[in-house]
């Protein structure tokens, strides 16, 4: 069985002979099984309930593409091109994302088990109402300006991310570990209750709640402003 420890996290990963895959180029039109797909050209490609399941896919350009309640399984996801595209509903298990460009995504009423996004970049990238069923990680990937609204994901790593001006609203994430990962400027520092960070990271924290509370920082004995 295919694994890769995260922190404290033992997550399943793809288990994928390329021996067993069928080489293909033509977007699918409801299901994509077994399969291994290299530069195909999908950018906007709506679907409808698709289920992907034990494929491969190699510098796919899916930019733009809008996908309603897909099922994804055992799937690999390299290099793609994500930038843009909508996933609703959808529910992600056993897969990988690797050099991936999600800048933009929207993400909603998704669940997501064993799922890694490695060296991605998810920038601007909108999450809505995501949960973690099973461990998930985000390793070395840009989260810059991303938006992460009413989502439970109390079974996530992030690791060595940059989350600079990440917006948390509404969500659950205790039992997260955020070691590693700059947290100075994060908005919607009570969404951080019950996460697990490092000592050096409590700088980082005290600099946001500084700036969410608008406090004024002066020395013991300083009365200036005073009459």
């Amino acid at each position: 069985m295919d694994t890769q420890t995260v922190g404290d996290l033992k997550i399943l990963t793809p288990d994928l002979d390329p021996r067993d895959l069928d080489h293909t180029a033509d977007p699918p039109a409801d299901e994509l099984m077994e399969s291994l797909v290299d530069g195909a050209d999908w950018a906007g490609l709506q679907l409808d309930t698709p289920r992907l399941r034990l494929s491969h896919l190699i510098r796919v350009n899916l930019a733009g593409a809008t996908w309603q309640r897909p099922t994804v399984y055992g799937c690999r996801f390299e290099l793609v091109d994500l930038s843009g595209a909508r996933l609703e509903g959808a529910t992600l298990e056993r897969c990988e994302f690797i050099g991936c460009r999600l800048t933009g995504l929207q993400l909603s009423d998704t669940t997501l088990k064993n799922v890694i996004f490695d060296n991605c970049r998810l920038d601007y990238a909108s999450l809505t109402q995501v949960r973690s069923t099973g461990p998930t990680a985000l390793l070395e990937s840009n989260l810059d300006h991303a938006t992460i609204t009413r989502c439970q994901l109390g079974q996530l790593v992030i690791s060595r991310c940059r989350f600079d001006e990440v917006e948390l609203h509404d969500c659950d994430l205790r039992g997260a570990d955020l070691r590693g990962t700059d947290l100075s400027t994060v908005t919607g520092i009570s969404n951080l209750r019950g996460t697990v960070v490092t000592a050096s990271q409590i700088d980082e924290l005290a600099a946001t709640l500084t700036r969410e509370l608008t406090l004024t920082v002066r020395a013991l004995g300083d009365d200036r402003g005073q009459p």
